[in-house]
């Protein structure tokens, strides 16, 4: 990829982020990205074919990111665990949520990339649902279902992260202490001991 179709895909990034990618223009792209439509048409021939090649080339990010911070230490306690993987996410939704906010967005509209999307929850769901029947094989959890305990554990961290681009900290707190709340009630509950009897 040469530097000019970097140019226009880092502003496609800005663009659709900011006025959905419906509202998005390839005149406003191409303005952000500092080259004459000209070039860009040239170069992607369409503005659903430049968010094709930001889908594309993210994706592959986001996956060998999150494929790294999936790499969990089974024998560390379910605790440490996910409060270390429940961080790396939230540091890769932080990084990449604009590319997050389009793909759920344009994913609504556009079958292609509502696959896309479901390819990335898939598997960050299908290997947390994993790591949760490690745990229970082992004795370390209660026999639950393992699938809802992961789309409950993803489901705070997106919701999270897709706020924090919109609501100030006064509302939501400090990430990490908030976080370290929602691992406490995830893994305690919210019942005392004697209303669990």
């Amino acid at each position: 990829m040469d530097e000019t179709e970097q140019k226009i895909l880092n502003a496609a990034i800005k663009v659709f982020a900011s006025e959905g990618y419906g509202g998005a223009t390839t005149q406003r792209i191409a303005e952000v990205a500092g080259v004459n439509e000209v070039t860009l048409f040239r170069k992607f021939q369409s503005k659903e074919n430049i968010l094709r090649a930001v889908i594309t080339r993210n994706r592959e990010i986001i996956l060998k990111i999150l494929d790294s911070v999936l790499q969990i230490e089974k024998e560390e306690d379910i605790e440490t665990s996910l409060r270390t993987l429940g961080r790396g996410l939230l540091k890769v939704m932080r990084e990449r949520v604009n590319i997050m906010v389009i793909l759920i967005a344009e994913g609504r509209r556009n079958p292609e990339v509502a696959v896309i999307l479901e390819s990335v929850i898939k598997m960050v769901v299908a290997r947390i649902s994993e790591y949760f029947e490690y745990q229970m094989k082992n004795g370390k959890m209660r026999i639950i279902n393992s699938r809802t305990a992961a789309l409950t554990f993803l489901s705070y961290i997106c919701h999270m992260s897709q706020l924090r681009g919109v609501i100030s900290e006064d509302i939501l707190g400090n990430d990490e202490e908030e976080f370290d709340g929602f691992v406490d009630i995830f893994i305690k509950g919210i019942l005392n001991a004697e209303e669990k009897k």
